[in-house]
């Protein structure tokens, strides 16, 4: 999901590319004008085709505001993906314009050879368009740059349009040369390698834009690996798969964390890897981070027994504690433990629920030889009493509480060990001036922060108040 910010850079982003198209229409329609009428004045085919060019670098103008336009629209119910794409199908457009362009220029090619028609140019013809070279230089430079600081699709195209009309209009004076000079077919000759250039131009923006079409690779995978690996928590990233368009790009890939690693904890090493792949990645609008377990070394084997008997518990909504592991002469081992059960169920169901669990017991790898439950009464709407948190560990939370507030005062915070983990409860004093959304901003990344950088912490709440 994208923040507040992203669409307010989106928003600005595609504010700064109008911009720039106006500017390089009202530029282009100059050129435009000068070389054709230029090019039918003196019959000049070379600066015709050359002018035909620019027409459609007009065009291409006109086609990336109307496809900005659509593409800024938020993200709705019938394009959940946002309308980003709308910039790839303007580019497409473009590149097929311009096989327009290179067909009217063909076309003429063949008529010239038909005709003998010969050029009338003088040298006002040379100065005219010699003045446009300036111009298509400018307008190349400024899109050029624009379109890799805002990643447009759009004006990456026009720029490449731009660069191919600055090359054949050197190109066409070049022709006009010969033709001054006698040598006719220089003039067919250079429109023909117009065309070539338009050509090659098409081909690149119709290539760069299939591909995006078709869920090509839109992020570098490398340094999504690498953002996400640096996350707390996270043991390894594999399957990355990214698609959309340089600009908006869209991963998923897979994380692995600790099995022993609770949902709540996982959701929070989830939802930081999306958010740093958002703000450190540049392209990426959203990300779908899938969590697998990973397969820790082999622990030994008292360890294996009791995290295997927590696993069971927890999937039976169950709690233990005071668990005891030992050895038997014979090789096998008793496994002690006192099983938490809901006190208002009758003996029979308790007993029940506690023969559930020991034949789940059996059927693991690690099943002890015996295996003595105590059942453990604790009432339906009272938590079990709180354990004493270890000083280093209570230190070391409460500074990072308070180094990440916001800047505000906290002002209680309550530590208590449970058999699930440490729960963390603070309250914290804000400026009453900032916004609601802010201070909610401020709470879930103190809250995601800690579940993420302590292990041991099962649970967060964070109360934030104003300043009196």
């Amino acid at each position: 999901m994208r923040t507040p910010r992203q669409d307010h850079d989106r928003e600005q982003s595609y504010a700064e590319a109008r911009k720039v198209l106006v500017i390089v229409l009202v530029a282009n329609l100059l050129v435009t004008t000068g070389k054709l009428v230029l090019g039918f004045a003196t019959g000049a085919l070379a600066v015709v085709a050359d002018g035909f060019h620019s027409l459609v670098d007009s065009s291409s103008n006109l086609v990336g505001l109307a496809a900005i336009r659509l593409a800024h629209r938020p993200a709705d119910e019938r394009h959940p993906y946002g309308y980003y794409r709308y910039e790839t199908v303007g580019a497409l457009a473009i590149g097929g314009m311009l096989l327009v362009a290179a067909y009217e220029i063909a076309k003429s090619i063949l008529e010239r050879f038909g005709s003998g028609h010969t050029p009338n140019l003088s040298p006002l013809t040379f100065s005219l368009i010699a003045l446009t070279l300036p111009v298509n230089f400018i307008i190349y430079t400024l899109e050029k740059r624009a379109g890799k600081r805002l990643g447009s699709e759009i004006l990456l195209a026009d720029a490449e349009h731009t660069r191919v009309d600055l090359v054949v209009t050197i190109s066409v004076i070049g022709g006009l040369a010969g033709v001054w000079l006698g040598w006719l077919w220089l003039d067919s000759l250079v429109a023909g390698m117009v065309v070539v250039f338009i050509l090659r131009a098409a081909y690149g923006i119709l290539r760069n834009s299939t591909a995006w079409l078709t869920d090509a690779v839109a992020a570098d995978n490398d340094s999504v690996a690498r953002i996400a690996a640096e996350v707390p928590g996270v043991l390894a990233v594999h399957h990355i798969r990214s698609r959309g368009t340089p600009a908006s790009a869209f991963v998923d890939l897979h994380v692995k964390v600790d099995p022993g690693m609770s949902t709540e904890q996982a959701h929070a090493v989830a939802t930081e890897v999306e958010n740093r792949l958002r703000s450190e990645a540049g392209n990426i609008q959203d990300a779908l981070v899938h969590i697998e377990p990973a397969q820790l070394p082999e622990a030994p084997l008292i360890d294996r027994i009791g995290y295997d008997l927590r696993q069971i518990a927890d999937g039976m909504g169950l709690g233990i504690h005071d668990l005891h592991v030992q050895a038997e002469p014979d090789g096998g081992h008793l496994v002690e433990l006192h099983l938490e059960i809901r006190g208002s169920l009758s003996l029979g169901a308790a007993h029940a629920i506690a023969d559930d669990f020991e034949g789940r017991v059996a059927a693991i790898a690690t099943k002890p030889v015996r295996l003595i439950t105590h059942l453990e009464p604790i009432p339906d709407d009272v938590l079990a009493p709180e354990l004493s948190v270890a000083p280093e560990i209570a230190e070391r939370i409460r500074g990072a509480v308070a180094a990440q507030a916001g800047g505000g005062e906290v002002l209680e915070m309550h530590l208590g060990q449970h058999p699930a983990g440490i729960s963390v409860a603070a309250r914290i004093c804000l400026s009453s001036d900032i916004s609601l959304d802010a201070a909610h901003n401020i709470a879930e990344q103190l809250e995601r922060s800690l579940l993420v950088n302590f292990p041991e912490i099962h649970r967060v709440t964070v109360h934030m108040e104003p300043q009196p």
